[in-house]
């Protein structure tokens, strides 16, 4: 699956790539160059790493500073409170710190990673006529990540607002430090949803391609285009000729197909063009494989079935590797990151507890700026689970539309074909498609395990505040 001749920058993968490529960049997380004539670290990318690495350090120092605390707290009177905002912000700081380094030391997996998702996409782009609507695509990805940036601005600038001119408490350090381990998770939530994403687009396209196999005369899931038409006038099918001229054509494909081998092209039924959709910015035109030519029909031979057959469940295979290059990647940064979210979670519905509990107008305005913080992460933490889940689905999707196909063609098929989508069907059941850091799944059981621990530990910080241990002082 090498294509090293050819820059990956002049593929569809990583034209769409690119608003990643610089939002990673920016943060630290991709140190290398996309071109492949300059995979290494270049003495620019040395310095700016230098620079941030710098800045983070001096939040770090900052931040473990307990007299500063003291003064930012002082209206609350909280210890259990001071001391989970502070081990929250110095932990994400960490965490930054862990995440440029681990990219660093890693940089060559991502290469492989990409050169593995560049080949993927032009075979099918190549081979079985699919076409991706790049600047579609692109523009949706900057929208995503222009409204995630304004959003933590407006977070950063109403939460200094409320703090700095209801509270008297003017700390700017906080802000920045704020915005700069947040710019780092947001870094890495885009990255590692884009690669998941862009597997089940992948997968999605190896499943449209296998249903053609089913050999339908009409598949709604298939958008076909004919970019070189002008006319809107619709060719004659295969079939309609016979029919024309009185002749059956019911299973005459497939008689066809069994005895002969066909030296020509395909006979393809074409649709009027449907490229209106092709351009518009929609997330059903994000979302949706354009195919511009069908692969195979009633009137293709068991060699051309076996082929694509073979070529489709090479793809498959190596997509299933993809998954595993992302959990190598970028699985334990974002089980760190996770690990840092749950904490603030915590403490964050501790303080809404506060202000309904206390009526302090302190923990009120503590308590609406920690909503919206709860919010931006809990969006974070479901859109990634909801990536990883929807595209292991989508891998196992295959394994449907192959029964589906043996069910219904197993008395016109060879045994040669039956035999090759019976071990298409094992090697989909036995090939693992999670996304896992080593110790748990990013699914839903996993969202469930978080909900279900927060209920507890807010239980016990709540008992803490009610009847505080020793060393801890009550107001």
């Amino acid at each position: 699956m090498s294509n090293e001749n050819i820059k990956p920058t002049d593929s569809t993968f990583c034209q769409i790539m690119k608003p990643i490529f610089f939002v990673s960049k920016v943060s630290g997380l991709w140190p290398q160059s996309l071109q492949r004539s300059s995979p290494g670290i270049t003495v620019l990318d040395i310095a700016y790493l230098a620079v941030l690495y710098a800045m983070f350090i001096f939040c770090i120092l900052v931040n473990t500073n307990g007299k500063l605390w003291d003064y930012y707290m002082q209206p609350f009177g909280s210890d259990i409170l001071r001391y989970g905002l502070q081990t929250h912000i110095v932990n994400g700081l960490y965490l930054g710190l862990v995440m440029i380094t681990i990219n660093i030391v890693q940089y060559k997996r991502k290469w492989e990673y990409m050169s593995l998702l560049d080949s993927i996409t032009k075979i099918v782009e190549q081979e079985f006529y699919v076409k991706n609507p790049v600047r579609v695509v692109q523009t949706f990805i900057w929208c995503i990540v222009i409204g995630e940036n304004v959003y933590l601005l407006l977070v950063l600038t109403g939460y200094y607002m409320l703090i700095d001119r209801t509270l008297n408490i003017n700390t700017n350090y906080l802000y920045a430090s704020y915005y700069l381990m947040n710019l780092s998770t947001l870094a890495l939530i885009n990255e590692y949803t884009y690669f998941t994403i862009h597997i089940r687009r992948l997968f999605s396209v190896v499943n449209r391609l296998m249903k053609q196999l089913l050999l339908e005369e009409s598949n709604s899931e298939t958008i076909l285009l004919d970019q070189n038409r002008k006319s809107r006038t619709p060719t004659i099918a295969y079939d309609e000729i016979f029919t024309i001229y009185g002749n059956p054509a019911k299973d005459r494909g497939l008689e066809v197909g069994k005895n002969t081998k066909r030296t020509g092209l395909p006979k393809i039924t074409m649709v009027a063009p449907a490229s209106a959709g092709f351009n518009k910015l929609s997330m059903d035109t994000v979302y949706n494989t354009y195919v511009t030519k069908l692969k195979i029909d009633k009137q293709s031979s068991m060699e051309s079935l076996l082929k694509t057959i073979n070529r489709l469940s090479v793809l498959h295979y190596h997509l299933c590797d993809a998954i595993r290059l992302v959990n190598r990647i970028g699985s334990l940064q974002l089980m760190f990151q996770f690990g840092a979210m749950f904490v603030f979670l915590v403490f964050g519905l501790f303080t809404i507890y506060k202000a309904f509990n206390s009526g302090s107008w302190a923990f009120q305005v503590m308590a609406f700026a920690n909503t919206s913080w709860i919010f931006f992460y809990l969006v974070g933490i479901v859109g990634v689970i909801t990536s990883t889940t929807v595209t292991q689905d989508t891998g196992r999707a295959l394994g449907d539309i192959v029964h589906q196909i043996i069910r219904k063609h197993q008395k016109n098929f060879s045994d040669e074909v039956l035999d090759r989508l019976s071990t298409l069907s094992l090697q989909i059941k036995m090939r693992d498609m999670s996304f896992s850091c080593g110790l748990f799944n990013f699914d839903w059981n996993l969202f469930g395990s978080m909900l279900s621990a927060l209920a507890m530990y807010l239980v016990f910080l709540i008992q803490f505040d009610v009847t505080p241990p020793l060393g801890f002082s009550s107001t």
